[in-house]
């Protein structure tokens, strides 16, 4: 109790390196004493008509559509009350949010290049006609299973921390502009409103019940465990992946949470220049090493036209934020300060 008292987010860092930690060990082991190289069922190859193949993705489709709406609500998300009605009007929040949501999807682009580059180096052809040495849907499923709750938290963390700091530059406008009322009234320096230390579990509390929104974004998260669940076991019952490439899949997506829960803790004021610059670098060289070694093994990137567009729009936000937005969010505080 008292570690989640601390850090909420620092514990779902240290779950996911134990899950990945877990995931090998469990590799191990079962490589040595176990058949892990076999399909659940033998599969018949045919072609599928449009409609067929929707249906047959239909969980992942969900699954998909729920990660994309509960990303919307996130960067439109306001989950505290303001205690004052001028904050409510000033407050805003939303950038901040979208270069979270950016990067962590960005992130996961880079990722699922080492995935479809494992494919074809370790080459096994178990239970395919193709590569399927790594499953990409024990990846999707597994990274944004636990990168939702981590979203959920940081923005949540990042709004109370900006909602108290307006509140207490608020509060001594309020009290300077009574002192030039009353220039006979001194201020006393243990009088000077300071910030409370962050309670951990109160504060989630305050994030799941004061906005009624929440509570739509509960409901998606419930919908994307379900669909998830469904659709991982298809995967297995109906004979998509080995043992070993579920574990695989598992094993990367655990290693790709970890390393983005260190580097975003690393560099988590996203008013500072320097800690949006060093994100966006982190997230430049992760994707460089990833389109090296896919040229090193001559292999494609596995994204069409559009979606290279897409995450091309989506760095140029993030480059945007750090030069121009994060500048204006630091003077604003310094002339608040003033």
């Amino acid at each position: 109790m008292k570690i989640i008292r601390q850090s909420s987010l620092g514990n779902i860092q240290v779950f996911s390196f134990l899950l990945f930690s877990a995931t090998i060990l469990c590799t191990l082991i079962s490589n040595y004493f176990f058949n892990i190289d076999y399909c659940a069922k033998e599969r018949i190859y045919e072609s599928k008509e449009v409609s067929t193949q929707f249906f047959h993705h239909f969980h992942l489709i969900t699954s998909f559509a729920c990660v994309i709406l509960i990303a919307l609500q996130l960067a439109f998300w306001n989950p505290l009350k303001l205690n004052s009605k001028r904050i409510g009007k000033r407050f805003r929040f939303n950038d901040r949010s979208v270069f979270l949501l950016l990067f962590t999807l960005l992130w996961y682009g880079a990722t699922y290049c080492l995935c479809y580059l494992l494919k074809r180096i370790l080459d096994d052809k178990t239970c395919n006609r193709t590569h399927n040495s790594v499953s990409g849907h024990f990846l999707f499923h597994s990274f944004y299973f636990i990168a939702i709750p981590y979203w959920f938290l940081t923005i949540g963390r990042l709004h109370n921390k900006q909602m108290k700091e307006a509140e207490k530059s608020s509060s001594s406008t309020s009290k300077s502009s009574n002192n030039q009322k009353s220039p006979k009234q001194k201020i006393s320096k243990d009088r000077i409103p300071t910030m409370e230390p962050r309670h951990e579990l109160r504060l989630i509390k305050r994030l799941l019940t004061e906005n009624i929104a929440t509570f739509l974004m509960i409901i998606l998260y419930g919908l994307y465990t379900y669909s998830s669940y469904v659709n991982l076991d298809k995967t297995w019952v109906d004979g998509f992946h080995s043992l070993r490439q579920i574990l695989y899949g598992l094993i990367l997506s655990f290693l790709s949470l970890y390393l983005l829960l260190f580097v975003t803790s690393k560099c988590n004021n996203l008013d500072k220049k320097s800690s949006c610059f060093k994100l966006v670098l982190s997230l430049a060289g992760f994707w460089i090493i990833s389109i090296l070694l896919l040229s090193y093994f001559n292999t494609r990137i596995p994204f069409k036209k559009f979606e290279r567009v897409l995450f091309s729009l989506c760095y140029l936000f993030l480059i945007y934020f750090s030069v121009y937005r994060s500048k204006n969010l630091v003077e604003s505080e310094k002339i608040k300060k003033e």
